[in-house]
């Protein structure tokens, strides 16, 4: 082997001595090499070998370690691994273990390092020579960490002594758990244990249970400790602290003591950490007097405290806000004589900048200091989060100028100049950072791509996050729903997508990431894509944000109408996945506020074939029966599931009910109020109202009656509403001896009649031109009760005015209008056409002129104005007319208006609005089918078509109804 090593000055020759006739023995070599390295003549060393070599002078094992040595000494690793490797192939020589173990440290590549070792092991096993253990746990350590779990194996079964594998192993698995890497740990104990390798002792195991923990997977745990249990293990205090904090880091208290428990329970005496580990899980959950208590209970048991345990309880009340008690710990600590350190300071300094008070922090800083505590840059980063959170950003910047930061400090500083939209601050960190050559951990570069992003500076934020794998950085979610986000925003949706890709072909799993692209995708008009990506985020089971899917809804809506939505819906049907109900309940609520109740049942269908329980079901059934579709409503709830039944109540059935009475299928009602009570539903006196109210629109009023009788025998009372309903129809039917009959005994009941049910009495007399009695209501029975209202003055009007007594029609109208009580419209009308009817055109003149300046009048006409008349404004048509005087003209029109919004359906007044007041179920009135009133073939076709059908029953209920709907 030629080397050729760095020349120096004044060095001998050997090929002199040798020509001078010099003969050096092995020993006088030898002796000569071991004064050279006790001078560390290093390079003379070299240079003396490179002379033996070139006149091949034989060599033995100390000639050859001390030039191993020398090349290790001055960092020629690649020259120390070319000399040994030559010497390993020479049976007689092997370097000594010291010297290989620092030739594998040096060594950057672990693989080149495993290459010699198997070298060494192939060709020289028999001599003894080998690494140490500490050496072998670095070449393993360095395997895991490249993810190598084989490599990692294959040194480990190198090792002949189970005692030093158990050692490795520890060592290895809680190297991992310190540095944040559980997984890596696991997966290198599970192969080392598959391998036959290692042969793990209590000590592993409970380096074991600290990675479990670490991963959340403290359940898992339980298994192993059976397992172990089961083969005779015998478990320490270490093991149960190590198991116990598991559970208190996931929030699982009562377990964490149910262990504390157990370990007592089998003899085994707690230690000073096992007490600190409980006391910091119960000061963690604000259980301050439990951990006051076991910290009382260690000292009796003779157990000193360490200041670990106390800051754990300092900790706990900072974060709890309880910096007074904080501080008085931390006083009893000093008492104690017991010697604080910086972590104290630390958690008492973040404790008062949580609460704000930044004066006190730096007082506790400058304590710090005045106790010989150099604060290092943990505090002054805790003092500058403090400040930024406090909003002074431009003192925590300046502090941190004047200390040596670490990556927290920039980190800290460039997200809060993010926040405060500082372009300029984020670039001067950003600089300052970039100066001070810092490693860059992920927070760090998550942050940086936030504040490329922020500045516009996408470029850049591109090239960092491909450099990432270059700083050993794997993107995590935050990372991937940073540059997502920053492309959505610009529009670059091929780049996002891109990106994207890359996180779906990574382990990590990032809902915003899908919920991002969902939203950008809708955006972008590319529907299909975001259903693609929406089922596969269903699939994953990862949780969808609602904004999003109500974005992609709406969407799909707008461009494809229902038929869209059932087709994301039949897709979504395939998946396994419970995440779709609420996707399904909102589906429903979009359609039948779109008015598409048949695509509405259809969700509802997939919903029950899928077996999901309909939680929106009240208010899909409230739709349903308000847009006329009772009928569908009741099939649902007849047909739906045990589990959608269980969510409804009397409220629900009740309002189906309604609705049934209300479209006139009284049956059906009656059908669902007996299906109700065989499920247990105990109905109550708003259902039978309803029940009473439609028997009363159908004409069944004896049915009506006796129904009402039979309410007090079920158990219920009738309401004012009960009494109303059929004081009304009795009135309706001249029935004025049983109608004030009923009054009495409401009254007699201690019930207060209101203005509604009087007015249907007044209403009913002035029907029937017995004004006289309508008058007495008014004056006898409404007296010290109730007010007139516009609907009671108006009656008397229109009864006045049948009679042709217009003397007392303009009493009534002239004495309730001095109490601020004016008539309606209809009440107006009905004047002015009386008075044009005896030719009092003047006196009919100046009430019109006075029913137009009337504001419910006005807001009326106005409202026919927007929906009828695009040009000129009708209220001022008629004006006009009224200041021409002509009047009968003028009635004209206000008689179209009156049909329009008095006989068409847009507005019911008279009987139908009456009810709608007097019914309790307090849902809005759903308006019959009147326009058959005013259209006979209409009518007749519909009937017809029935009959035909043989449904008599359907179309008797059917004629019925639209019969009630008639002006009487």
């Amino acid at each position: 082997m030629k080397l050729h090593p760095r020349p120096s000055s004044g060095l001998f020759s050997l090929q002199s001595l040798l020509k001078s006739g010099f003969s050096p023995t092995l020993t006088s070599i030898e002796t000569f090499l071991r004064y050279l390295r006790r001078r560390h003549k290093f390079n003379t060393i070299l240079h003396f070998y490179s002379q033996l070599d070139s006149n091949n002078l034989p060599i033995n094992h100390t000639i050859s370690s001390i030039v191993s040595w020398a090349f290790l000494n001055l960092n020629r690793y690649e020259d120390a691994e070319n000399f040994i490797t030559t010497q390993i192939s020479k049976s007689s020589l092997f370097p000594r273990t010291h010297a290989l173990d620092s030739l594998l440290h040096g060594l950057d590549d672990p693989g080149k390092a495993l290459s010699i070792l198997n070298d060494c092991l192939r060709n020289h096993r028999h001599n003894g020579a080998f690494l140490s253990p500490f050496t072998l746990s670095s070449l393993i350590h360095r395997f895991v960490a490249r993810g190598e779990i084989d490599k990692a194996v294959e040194v480990l079964e190198m090792m002949t002594s189970e005692k030093v594998n158990n050692f490795v192993s520890s060592d290895v698995v809680s190297g991992f758990c310190k540095i944040g890497k559980p997984e890596l740990a696991l997966g290198f104990f599970e192969a080392a244990v598959g391998s036959g390798a290692l042969v793990p002792s209590i000590v592993t195991y409970t380096k074991i249970v600290t990675a479990l923990c670490q991963l959340g997977k403290v359940d898992e745990v339980r298994g192993l400790v059976k397992r172990l249990e089961d083969e005779g293990f015998e478990f320490d205090c270490v093991f149960y602290s190590n198991w116990i904090h598991g559970y208190l880091k996931g929030g699982a208290l009562m377990d964490a003591l149910m262990q504390d428990r157990r370990m007592v329970e089998k003899g085994i005496i707690r230690d000073a950490v096992s007490y600190s580990v409980l006391i910091d899980g119960f000061s963690k959950e604000g259980s301050f007097e439990k951990a006051f208590g076991l910290l009382g209970k260690m000292m009796k048991e003779g157990i000193e405290p360490s200041l670990i345990t106390f800051t754990a309880i300092m900790r706990g009340l900072c974060k709890r806000g309880k910096l007074e008690e904080a501080f008085a710990l931390f006083d009893r600590v000093l008492s104690m004589g017991i010697e604080v350190d910086e972590f104290v300071y630390v958690t008492l300094i973040d404790g008062v900048c949580r609460k704000g008070d930044m004066n006190r922090a730096f007082s506790l800083l400058g304590d710090m200091e005045q106790r010989g505590i150099k604060p290092s840059i943990l505090t002054y980063n805790t003092v500058i989060n403090g400040l930024c959170r406090a909003g002074r950003v431009s003192e925590a910047d300046e502090i941190s100028k004047g200390v040596l930061g670490d990556v927290v400090t920039y980190s800290t500083l460039l997200d809060s100049y993010i926040k405060e939209e500082n372009v300029d601050a984020v670039l001067e960190v950003r600089r300052r950072f970039v100066e001070a050559r810092i490693p860059m951990d992920l927070v760090m570069c998550n942050i940086l791509l936030k504040a490329f992003i922020f500045v516009g500076a996408h470029g850049e934020a591109h090239v960092l996050y491909r450099a990432m794998p270059e700083m050993d950085l794997t993107p995590d979610a935050v990372t991937y729903s940073t540059m997502i986000e920053g492309c959505c925003k610009t529009g670059q949706i091929e780049e996002a997508l891109e990106l994207f890709d890359e996180l779906r072909k990574s382990s990590v799993s990032s809902a915003v990431c899908y919920n991002r692209i969902i939203g950008a995708l809708c955006k972008k008009g590319m529907f299909e894509t975001a259903a693609e990506v929406l089922m596969e985020l269903c699939d994953k089971g990862l949780c969808l944000d609602i904004h999003t899917f109500h974005t992609l809804l709406h969407s799909i809506h707008a461009s494809g109408g229902e038929k869209g939505i059932l087709g994301l819906v039949y897709r979504l049907e395939q998946l396994n996945s419970n995440i779709c109900l609420a996707m399904f309940k909102d589906a429903i609520l979009l359609l039948c506020k779109s008015g598409s109740f048949g695509a509405a049942i259809e969700v509802y269908m997939v919903m029950r074939r899928k077996g999901l329980s309909v939680t929106c079901l009240s208010t899909f059934l409230k739709a349903l029966v308000d847009n006329l579709r009772a009928l569908n409503a009741s099939s649902l709830v007849v047909n739906a599931g045990e589990s959608t039944l269980l969510s409804m109540d009397v409220v629900d059935y009740t309002i189906i009910v309604d609705g049934l009475c209300k479209e006139g299928f009284l049956t059906k009602a009656l059908d669902l109020c007996t299906f109700a009570k065989q499920r247990g539903i105990i109905l109550n006196i708003i259902t039978y109202n309803s029940l009473i109210n439609g028997l009363c629109q159908q004409g069944c009023l004896v049915e009506a009656l006796r129904l009402f009788d039979s309410l007090e025998k079920i158990g219920l009372v009738p309401s004012h509403v009960s009494y109303g309903i059929l004081i009304d129809s009795l009135c309706k039917e001249g029935l004025f001896l049983d109608a004030e009959k009923f009054l009495d005994t409401m009254v007699y009941k201690g019930l207060v009649p209101n203005i509604l049910i009087y007015n249907s009495m007044i209403d009913g007399y002035c029907k029937l031109g017995r004004t006289e009695e309508a008058m007495n209501v008014v004056s006898r029975k409404m007296m010290g009760r109730v007010t007139p209202d516009a609907f009671t003055v108006s009656s008397l009007i229109k009864g006045y005015s049948k009679k042709g007594d217009m003397e007392e029609a303009l009493r009534v109208f002239a004495e309730f209008k001095s109490k601020n009580i004016s008539a309606d419209f209809l009440g107006f009308l009905s004047l002015i056409k009386g008075l044009c009817t005896k030719g009092r055109m003047e006196e009919a003149r100046s009430v019109l002129r006075e029913m137009l300046v009337s504001e419910p009048v006005v807001e009326l006409i106005n409202r026919v104005d927007a929906e009828l008349v695009e040009s000129e404004s009708i209220r001022g048509f008629l004006v006009e007319l009224c200041e021409q005087g002509r009047v009968p003209q003028a009635v004209k029109i206000l008689d179209e208006i009156s049909s329009t919004f008095y006989l068409s359906g847009k507005k019911n007044s008279g009987s139908n609005q009456r009810l709608q007041l007097l019914n309790g179920v307090g849902e809005k009135e759903v308006e019959k089918e009147e326009g058959y009133v005013n259209d006979f073939h209409r009518l007749h076709s519909t009937v017809s078509s029935l009959c035909s059908s043989g449904e008599l029953k359907q179309a008797n209920e059917f004629v019925m109804s639209v019969l009630s709907c008639m002006p009487k």
